[in-house]
């Protein structure tokens, strides 16, 4: 059968992104209805971050997996019938190390593995690429030596290392007191966990208690009890935090108690919560809203995670094909991830005839995983990223740029995300913006009116990920309607009014 040079293929009847607990649970789900699935993923192996190695840690085939696998405890090793359940489905193409760099609303996907690239297609995408750690720009941040709990994490996982030295842990949120719970499991005592929440949130928190979010607290009760145990030292409302050194990290200062306190540091991890990562929804240019509670930004969908297109008039398909699921468009663990992933798959089948749809017991056991969500919301609010960094602090780390240096351009009326991008290149470097954002657009309030409406974020473009020129130059499967110029306004002036589409409507 010959295809219209007008009318590519399909490749697959879904694409997903990401083979974390929502990805593999979604593909499951999809391919024993008999749909063919596409799951590309950048990492090596299913099962996400936070199943991340699991089925090299379990086999033993590294030298300290064993004690590792101890230490990161049942929660982990509970990935692994899903992880045997994914591989044993007949209809997943699984393509692993396999970046995802363009995303569109009609169902094409641009992929890139080692210096192959190309795009493919389906009816549908469901993105569940996952979130990210809140980022939260404070003197010294950018110093070798501090690192995000999910990159300490990350090491233990993939590498089997384990940190040494003076350990400072900061900031909020379950996952710092379960990492610190495992390196002490590890035989790696923290010199300090410096908690920026505090007890007065733990009890506005209670009245937020529900019998099935009771399980998470439990277990973080549990964490707490081990940590004094083991003579763990911590200190809670945590503010000024400050890493001090010349080449890398060797002290941390901070505020707590009512007084300035100074401690020798060879690492300091930090993390300020868990957002939703939005460069592939914002690439693709689907609608965003600013979620308050959490301060970020988070994809716009309906229940069953269809997402929304945001883009101009000439550039909006008739029907959006992309979905979003998991972490990706709410927090919410492992467990909420793997419910609305099986719920979202039933919505896809139903759209494409395959199933009888998403059933009262699919939407019962995700309100069920994510019951906990207001309770820890409220427990552990941000802390570092609470107050807007002083004019010394960087902000952009790869253009170098300091919060002073935006706010100068602002004030000179550079007052819209992609004004103030075209003047100073703030979120053009790799990071595409995931890392800086959030400050920017935070700092264009401040500048207005802290109570103002929140900017839409820097307009999204592919490639989302670096993209060597040698694979663009042979990308395969290439819409000839792709060729096409349409193209967006590139610099906006700074005076002119922007008329990007609000992520609060």
């Amino acid at each position: 059968m010959t295809h219209s040079p007008t009318t590519p293929p399909m490749n697959a009847d879904v694409i997903i992104v990401g083979c974390g607990p929502s990805g593999m649970a979604a593909a499951v789900e999809l391919a024993t209805a008999g749909c063919s699935v596409l799951v590309m993923d950048m990492q090596p192996a299913p099962g996400g971050q936070i199943f991340r190695n699991l089925e090299a840690n379990t086999r033993g085939r590294n030298p300290g997996s064993k004690s590792v696998l101890a230490a990161l405890g049942p929660s982990y090793r509970a990935g692994v019938a899903l992880i045997e359940r994914f591989r044993a489905c007949k209809g997943i193409d699984y393509r692993s190390q396999t970046t995802v760099w363009e995303v569109r609303p009609d169902g094409t996907v641009g992929w890139l593995r080692g210096m192959e690239a190309g795009y493919v297609r389906a009816p549908c995408v469901l993105l569940a690429h996952g979130a990210m750690e809140r980022p939260a720009p404070f003197p010294g941040w950018t110093l070798p030596g501090v690192m995000t709990a999910g990159a300490v994490q990350t090491l233990l996982k993939a590498g089997n290392l384990k940190p040494s030295g003076n350990i400072v842990l900061a900031g909020t949120g379950p996952l710092l007191l379960l990492l610190a719970t495992q390196l002490c499991h590890l035989g790696v005592k923290p010199a300090l966990i410096g908690r920026t929440d505090n007890f007065s949130h733990s009890l506005k928190a209670m009245r937020h208690l529900r019998g099935g979010g009771l399980s998470p607290v439990i277990k973080g009760v549990g964490w707490l009890a081990r940590l004094k145990a083991k003579g763990v030292r911590t200190v809670s409302g945590l503010t000024h935090l400050a890493a001090e050194g010349a080449r890398k990290v060797e002290a941390v200062s901070f505020a707590a108690g009512g007084r300035r306190e100074r401690l020798p540091c060879d690492l300091l991890i930090v993390h300020d919560g868990i957002v939703p990562a939005i460069d592939i929804p914002n690439g693709a240019g689907l609608a965003l809203q600013w979620d308050q509670t959490n301060a970020s930004w988070r994809p716009h969908t309906t229940t069953d995670g269809l997402a929304t297109p945001a883009l101009p008039p000439e550039l909006e398909p008739d029907h959006c094909a992309i979905r979003i699921t998991g972490d990706a468009r709410r927090i919410g663990g492992a467990d909420a991830a793997m419910a609305h992933g099986r719920l979202a798959a039933q919505a896809i089948l139903a759209e494409q005839g395959k199933g009888s749809g998403i059933t009262p017991q699919h939407r019962k056991a995700v309100r069920k995983a994510l019951s906990v969500r207001p309770f820890l919301d409220t427990a552990f609010p941000p802390g570092l990223s609470a107050s807007l960094p002083d004019d010394a602090t960087i902000v952009c780390r790869c253009e170098e740029l300091s919060a002073g240096t935006l706010r100068a351009k602002i004030h000179a009326g550079f007052n819209n995300m992609d004004a103030l991008r075209g003047e100073t290149r703030c979120g053009m470097g790799p990071c595409q913006g995931r890392n800086c954002m959030v400050s920017a657009a935070r700092l264009i309030m401040e500048a207005h009116n802290t109570s103002g409406p929140v900017p839409p974020t820097f307009r999204g473009r592919p490639p989302i990920r670096p993209l060597p020129l040698g694979a663009l130059a042979s990308l395969t499967g290439l819409d000839p309607r792709a060729t096409e110029l349409l193209t967006l306004e590139d610099k906006p002036e700074h005076d002119q009014e922007d008329k990007a589409h609000d992520p609060a409507e």
